[in-house]
């Protein structure tokens, strides 16, 4: 099979299975309905008998926070009794996300990868529905990825300017995701349990869509329904491990060191949660990149896919340098290679994390973490009957519109004859502009496209190996 008809062939699949496999609102169905036989609204293996709830209050945020909130509208609509309990909810989404409609809830329209005024004014909306709320209530909160940046509220003498700095210069400066949010919750009044501190004497039903390797709960949107193990002295470390403590603003630094000294309020911590709101704190897991990628290796080997080969995952979460990730995945594609000359058949890979991207000062371009793994991948592949597609499941690659990009063996070939360089791009940071400009020259499409899909498990990346 041609190179063209491959990636093709994995933007269908991106596009057809993939994105419906990590749809967050059947997620969430899946995981929340109504018993009407015995009256009660159930979660997972939970349940909350209409007896014994007074009101129910949504909050939450996230790149998820529309499909998410949409399931639990429409399962309290299921019951007339259940829904005139529900008292309304807030709910920070993606810019043009909160022009959607929800039935007594109001979302903003927040900001992603970096905070806006909305960020704030959604967070303080969230925090004076908790503080109506109490004993006997219900506070349905709703958690996907892309929440730290959503819900925010900067401590008074940082202020979101300040915040914004912080949050760019972890982002760009190779921190794994859990130090990025070990350091913003110690910076915000909403992380880090913030949310479930604001209603102490409510039940909390918190719906999570994970974006975070491993599935911490304490990480995913920065936690804020949940106990957080890190101190301000960890995110002090963050800093200067990053070597950022020098870059950051004065108040940033007297706020942290404030806090070590305990003269600012720590995080919500585990000796807090056990006196008393474990007993009212319920956490369900709707979706997560795990279940995704074992949900995608099951459709992929039913007969309708019999062209792709056999089917493998790799159990290998991918995290760490883009680099090392993209070298490791080669590898493994190497092996099943071989496999595939043995036996005639092709092979699929099934891989997916969040790699880290080193973005350093002087670089100019656009793009994310996928299209860069898609350019560095398109250079170990060339001149292999392969194709490679990497792709968040959000549908937003960093700095860039597309969601990632999809190389074939040929794929650096043509560059070079179009007059492209992939090591010049690669050294910008511009695998946005990379994938761009070979499109308008050649006449072919790299680039996924998708729009923002209202999910975030991680990213993607599907590695299929031909005979």
């Amino acid at each position: 099979m041609e190179g063209i008809q491959k990636r093709r062939t994995l933007q269908a699949l991106f596009r057809e299975l993939v994105i419906p496999l990590a749809d967050a609102y059947l997620a969430t169905r899946r995981c929340l309905r109504w018993d009407d036989e015995a009256k009660a609204l159930r979660a997972g293996d939970g349940a909350y008998p209409l007896s014994g709830l007074k009101s129910i209050f949504l909050v939450g945020a996230g790149k998820a926070g529309v499909p998410m909130s949409r399931a639990v509208v429409e399962t309290l609509q299921q019951s007339p009794l259940l829904w005139e309990r529900f008292a309304g909810g807030a709910v920070n989404v993606y810019g043009e996300q909160a022009k959607e409609v929800l039935p007594k809830v109001r979302l903003f329209a927040a900001d992603h990868p970096n905070p806006n005024q909305e960020s704030i004014e959604g967070a303080r909306y969230a925090l004076g529905i908790l503080r109506e709320a109490a004993a006997g209530d219900l506070v349905i909160a709703v958690i996907s990825g892309g929440g730290s940046s959503l819900l925010t509220l900067p401590a008074a003498a940082i202020g979101l300017e300040n915040f914004r700095l912080i949050n760019e210069l972890l982002v760009t400066g190779g921190a794994s995701i859990q130090e990025v949010n070990t350091v913003r919750k110690h910076l915000s009044r909403v992380k880090g349990g913030g949310l479930r501190m604001a209603a102490p004497e409510a039940t909390f039903l918190t719906l999570v869509l994970s974006d975070v390797i491993g599935d911490d709960l304490s990480s995913i949107a920065s936690g804020p329904t949940v106990p957080d193990p890190s101190t301000f002295e960890d995110a002090i470390q963050v800093l200067r491990k990053c070597g950022l403590w020098g870059k950051v603003p004065a108040q940033v630094r007297d706020h942290l060191e404030r806090g070590v000294e305990g003269k600012e309020e720590e995080t919500l911590k585990e000796e807090q949660w056990e006196k008393g709101l474990a007993a009212r704190s319920f956490n369900l897991l709707v979706a997560s990149n795990g279940v995704l990628l074992k949900a995608l290796q099951s459709e992929l080997g039913k007969p309708a896919y019999s062209e792709l080969g056999k089917v493998e995952v790799d159990a290998t979460p991918a995290t760490g340098k883009v680099e090392d990730v993209v070298d490791r995945h080669f590898q493994e594609a190497g092996r099943l290679y071989e496999e595939a000359r043995g036996d005639g058949m092709a092979r699929v890979l099934l891989c997916g994390g969040e790699p880290i991207v080193r973005v350093p000062e002087h670089a100019t371009g656009r793009g994310g973490r996928s299209q860069h793994y898609a350019l560095l991948a398109a250079r170990r592949i060339a001149g292999h009957p392969w194709a490679v597609l990497s792709a968040g499941t959000d549908g937003i690659d960093g700095t860039s519109p597309a969601a990632g990009a999809v190389v074939d063996g040929d794929t650096i070939r043509v560059a070079r004859e179009k007059g492209q360089s992939a090591e010049r791009s690669l050294a910008n940071f511009d695998s946005y502009g990379f994938f761009q400009g070979l499109e308008e020259r050649s006449g072919e499409e790299f680039l996924i496209l998708t729009g923002a899909t209202g999910t975030n498990v991680n990213d993607i990346m599907l590695w299929w190996v031909g005979r």
